[in-house]
């Protein structure tokens, strides 16, 4: 005997399997059945009567069809939809709105409109549907607002590609279709945890800022002078001193001569990738608001390469974030280290965001 959890398990795959189905033109027999017996009764009553009353009830359920047609025709082509998201970008673990607006411009009426309203999160490689039941009025425009919780970071793209409006007699639900799309960018937005030792990262940015590649540097060395109480320690040139024995400090053109190399690992479960995005980008945003720049780098299945950006304001992080969103998960959270190695010889060290322990962690990795 199945237990009712089991049957509460089989009708839930049952109702996925069902959206995962396109929306089609369906001709519903019961109802046209329930027709021709209402029919024959008004017939015989009639037959059996012999009555003025029941004539005309016969000849209305005769013709009902026909206007019933007529009318639907009419409604079809007066039924349209819009999809929008008032906003594009909005933060993890935050609540957006779609909105969805069904627009009758015909002096008819419907009870069933289905609308098939898909969402996919390409990022993850994860999709999912929702059917919406609406009615319409005449000459209206119904507006459905739908709250949406974001968990996950990544681009999600909701689209229409069908809707299905049933006639009044409910003999058929008729496949109109559209092409209405919306995208919401979800970029992850979190304090800094205390745990993650800012210091510890800064090992990492002193060895790379010496060592980082020509052409990749945010800002170019005018003069070198001796040091001056006050200036940074990063800005030492360390050769230059011990060949003087006097300190000497690199002037840079820059704002800030401070830059750190980051990695982020797109490498793990689903859930994992997602944590590690969310503490890359909690750290990224810290460096860059203490004018700190950001080579953010991660590595690309499809180009099998690194791909780089320079991260020197909060809007360069959301535009890396949303490539970061185009690319592929991979599961050897170790390959990266041997490319980088290869492809990065000249950095000394790199900050490394990705799992350890069971939970996302910053790590400060050196090269031989």
């Amino acid at each position: 005997m199945e237990t009712k959890s089991a049957r509460q398990l089989k009708k839930e795959a049952k109702e996925r399997e069902k959206l995962r189905r396109p929306l089609k033109t369906v001709v519903h027999p019961t109802r046209i059945i329930a027709y021709l017996v209402q029919l024959a009764i008004a017939y015989y009553m009639h037959d059996f009567l012999r009555n003025h009353f029941m004539m005309i009830v016969m000849w209305v359920i005769l013709v009902l069809p026909i206007f019933d047609l007529i009318t639907f025709i009419l409604l079809y082509r007066g039924v349209r939809i819009e999809l929008s998201a008032p906003e594009r970008e909005v933060n993890r673990n935050s609540v957006g709105y779609l909105n969805l607006k069904l627009i009758n411009t015909s002096y008819l009426v419907s009870y069933d409109v289905n609308v098939k309203l898909d969402v996919e999160n390409s990022f993850y490689k994860d999709s999912s549907a929702t059917l919406l039941s609406l009615p319409i009025s005449a000459r209206s425009n119904a507006e459905k607002q739908i709250p949406i919780k974001y968990s996950m970071n990544g681009i999600y793209k909701y689209s229409i590609k069908a809707i299905t409006i049933r006639d009044l007699l409910g003999f058929v639900s008729v496949k109109k279709a559209f092409d209405e799309t919306a995208e919401v960018n979800v970029y992850p937005e979190r304090a800094l945890a205390a745990e993650v030792d800012m210091s510890d990262m800064n090992k990492g940015m002193t060895e790379s800022e010496e060592t980082v590649k020509k052409g990749h540097d945010f800002s170019d060395v005018s003069d070198v002078r001796e040091y001056i109480p006050g200036d940074k320690l990063m800005s030492i040139h360390w050769k230059l001193s011990a060949k003087r024995d006097i300190l000497m400090v690199k002037d840079r053109v820059a704002m800030s001569d401070q830059q750190m190399v980051i990695l982020t690992e797109l490498s793990g479960s689903d859930e994992e990738v997602d944590e590690i995005l969310t503490l890359t980008y909690a750290v990224t945003k810290r460096l860059v608001q203490e004018q700190t720049y950001v080579r953010l780098l991660w590595w690309s299945e499809g180009n099998f390469s690194f791909e780089e950006r320079q991260i020197m304001s909060l809007r360069d992080l959301r535009e890396a974030f949303t490539e970061i969103y185009y690319a592929s998960i991979y599961y050897d959270p170790e390959k990266t280290r041997g490319y980088m190695s290869s492809i990065y010889p000249e950095l000394k060290a790199y900050v490394k965001v990705a799992m350890f322990e069971g939970q996302a962690n910053v790590l400060v990795l050196e090269q031989d």
